[in-house]
């Protein structure tokens, strides 16, 4: 939530206007067909729609001005879909309406600027920008230009342990668990490239360094369009943060194809997780305790252990490149095939290469690599009865195979 921005006086006035919009005259039926067609159904629960229109207004205005960006309407403040639903309403007075596009015009409530041009043309207005809806700090609309994943056959070992393992599954999860999911989610970014398109995940290694695959980043002369962006997350109404974005160093990578370990180390501008730095009596805290000081190490420690077969791995992820997400069920490894590859289930889609696969302590245990667009046919039949019908093979670079290789450039713990 941000803080509130429309002047005291504006916010009067605001109220004053919308309590005139037709349907606030009407009854509740209509008032949540208003925030319907508005884009705002999710407000209408919690708030008492039977209000005399005055104290509606007054409520609406205190809930939307703090939102933010709507996640279904990109580009739109919260505060500016009611707004500018009320300005286009036929019945709606030319006063009320020219005052409606000021507070649009004002505040910047709808992050398309040939749009606010043509509202001050229309009504001639000559109002200086109150507060500022930088681009870079909205939520990227770009449609994802999402890289091809290299294909596999997966490999499984003990298909009668598996089976025995995913028929008797629970669904219980310690809170440590979640804590550290929390918590290893900081370090975890959305690859663009351009800036605003979504093209693969990237995690911290280091407090400037970026783990991601080679088929994401082929070579460093993409690194000057590329950024990554942090804390791109949707919350339980379904609101994205835009989160942060840095920009990549130009001259610093480190990599190896797709056809070997397919993995990039590249670094950033800055160091993202500095502010949540941990101090020094933060050492040795639980994954919990640490999420409640705002503490971070400022990157994910990669572990070297062995991946043993049907262990749980977890993966944070932007896949299909939406708000960040975590899997931490249904998630097995198949077999160590090779001591450069491992197969694995759990839900990822294009978007999510280069992603870390974590073991229970939250230690990076592998890169993924593909996963996901398999054919059933490439699962044997007693397979196919196993994971009841759902496919989610996955392949990823051990991180035992990739640590000589870049071992010299990690931070020493």
């Amino acid at each position: 939530m941000a803080d509130p921005f429309l002047s005291t006086n504006d916010r009067i006035k605001l109220a004053q206007t919308l309590e005139r919009v037709y349907e606030m005259q009407l009854g509740p039926a209509a008032r949540f067909g208003l925030l319907d067609k508005a884009g705002l159904r999710r407000f209408a629960p919690g708030t008492d729609l039977a209000a005399a229109p005055s104290v509606l207004a007054g409520v609406l205005i205190s809930k939307l001005e703090p939102y933010g960006m709507l996640p279904n309407q990109p580009g739109y403040h919260a505060l500016g879909a009611l707004v500018n639903y009320a300005l286009i309403q036929p019945d709606t007075p030319q006063d009320d309406a020219r005052f409606l596009a000021g507070i649009l015009v004002k505040y910047e409530l709808i992050a398309d600027h040939g749009y606010l041009a043509e509202l001050r043309t229309k009504y001639s207005l000559d109002v200086a920008p109150a507060r500022q809806a930088d681009p870079a700090l909205l939520p990227p609309t770009e449609p994802p230009a999402l890289v091809d994943e290299p294909e596999f056959d997966p490999v499984v070992g003990d298909q009668e342990a598996l089976e025995q393992i995913v028929n008797s599954e629970d669904n219980f999860l310690d809170i440590d668990t979640l804590a550290g999911a929390i918590y290893s989610a900081q370090a975890v970014g959305r690859i663009e490239l351009p800036k605003g398109r979504a093209h693969g995940t990237g995690f911290l290694v280091g407090p400037d360094l970026i783990l991601t695959n080679y088929h994401v980043f082929k070579s460093k002369d993409i690194l000057p369009s590329a950024v990554i962006r942090f804390d791109y997350q949707a919350n339980a109404d379904g609101v994205v943060t835009p989160g942060r974005v840095f920009e990549f160093v130009p001259d610093f990578y480190i990599g190896s194809s797709d056809k070997e370990l397919d993995f990039a180390l590249v670094k950033v501008k800055g160091e993202p997780l500095a502010e949540r730095k941990m101090q020094p009596d933060d050492v040795g805290l639980d994954y919990l305790e640490l999420l409640r000081r705002g503490r971070h190490r400022g990157y994910l420690l990669v572990s070297p252990s062995l991946i043993v077969e049907h262990e749980r791995v977890n993966i944070i992820q932007h896949p299909n490149g939406n708000p960040q997400k975590a899997v931490l069920t249904q998630n097995y490894v198949l077999s160590t095939m090779s001591a450069d590859r491992v197969h694995y289930l759990a839900d990822t889609m294009p978007g999510s290469s280069g992603s870390p696969v974590l073991n229970n302590h939250w230690e990076v245990v592998a890169l993924h690599h593909s996963g996901g667009a398999h054919p059933p046919q490439k699962a044997t039949i007693d397979l196919q009865k196993i994971l009841k019908g759902q496919y989610k093979f996955n392949e990823g670079i051990p991180i035992k195979a990739i640590l000589p290789l870049i071992e010299r450039y990690l931070p020493r713990n």
